[in-house]
């Protein structure tokens, strides 16, 4: 049983394709994958040894080992691009998931879908500026909130704004993601007060997006508009 925000990843795979799982750690994931018969092989690596073992168990476990290759490495550096479509990077800081995808040189080729825990903001604007494009999901699993990037290369260079970097390209429909923004929304209000009281310049501009998604989510009530 996958959690939702790996199973927001896996709803995304291509039917019938290759995934790459990287920094698999037991590799739940590709095996519930190959279980299903949503891809036909499944490629696997981490950068420890000892999560590799136990990714190895959980797909012997599964009856998939046979459809799966493992690799120990960083990122992808020992894997070859033939027949993958889909590399889920789920779990990892926006900056590590970055530097995975600098180093990979076929990342245009394929479909990514990312997960990532931190630096969120930065690695969208990295996404933007290397000419990708995305749809964006909110995930919430008891307290936390987690969002999940569909991203394909577009070849066009673009420039975020800051609505755009900080809460992403969301279904304003969704009740989850409007649930996300709500909580954006909080923490930048907050975040704006205490740099008031600092009587810091900046505290201007998150007061102004904080009153920018309390009027989005006013205004797109029902509407199933999206922010980018």
């Amino acid at each position: 049983m996958l959690t939702k925000r790996l199973a927001a990843c896996a709803a995304l795979v291509t039917p019938g394709g290759v995934v790459c799982d990287v920094g698999t750690d037991h590799a739940y994931l590709p095996a519930e994958l190959l279980r299903r018969g949503q891809c036909t092989r499944a490629v696997a690596t981490d950068i420890h040894a000892g999560p590799l073992e136990a990714a190895k168990r959980t797909l012997t476990e599964a009856g998939v080992l046979e459809q799966a290759e493992l690799f120990l490495c960083d990122g992808l550096a020992q894997v070859q691009p033939e027949g993958i479509t889909d590399v889920v990077i789920a779990g990892m800081g926006g900056e590590t998931i970055i530097h995975i995808l600098e180093d990979c040189p076929w990342r245009r080729q394929v479909h990514l879908i990312l997960q990532p825990m931190t630096k969120i903001p930065d690695l969208r604007r990295w996404l933007a500026e290397q000419g990708f494009s995305w749809t964006e999901q909110a995930v919430q699993e008891g307290e936390k909130f987690y969002v999940v990037l569909s991203v394909f290369h577009s070849g066009t260079p673009g420039i975020l704004s800051l609505l755009e970097q900080e809460v992403g390209c969301l279904d304003w429909q969704s009740q989850t993601a409007r649930r996300y923004a709500g909580w954006k929304q909080q923490r930048f209000q907050k975040l704006a007060q205490r740099l008031r009281q600092a009587q810091r310049p900046e505290a201007e501009q998150w007061e102004t997006l904080a009153e920018t998604i309390q009027k989005k989510l006013q205004e797109t009530d029902g509407k199933g508009e999206t922010s980018c």
